[in-house]
């Protein structure tokens, strides 16, 4: 009889948290649809660096040897939900180079 108790309380438990959960999840989504996008650019922008957005969902900044150097790419993308979320590529050193920065693969970008 113990037993058929616990079972009966673990099934009550989930219904109770599916209003919340529910909840939180609405909150996510509308949060993601009115968020303001953003640049998908380096910031700030630097002398002798260019930056390259012509590839669908990817950023790349390149600089020329002691430009740039302490900066990165960075590129706004959009989930499923809707929510935005930013991804840094690599840091650019002191003989310049490039930074790229990707969506994941089920997001979309830059916004």
């Amino acid at each position: 009889m113990a037993h058929s108790a616990n079972v009966q309380q673990s099934l009550v438990w989930p219904s109770r948290t599916f209003p919340a959960a529910l909840l939180v999840l609405c909150t996510v989504l509308v949060g993601g649809w009115f968020a303001e996008p953003g640049a998908a650019a380096a910031d700030p922008d630097v002398s002798g660096c260019t930056t390259d957005s012509s590839v669908p969902n990817e950023l790349t900044v390149t600089c020329a040897p002691g430009a740039g150097v302490g900066e990165h790419a960075y590129i706004r993308c959009r989930d499923l939900l809707g929510m935005p979320h930013t991804h840094i590529g690599a840091t650019i050193g002191t003989d310049g180079g490039w930074s790229r920065a990707n969506c994941a693969p089920a997001e979309t970008g830059p916004v």
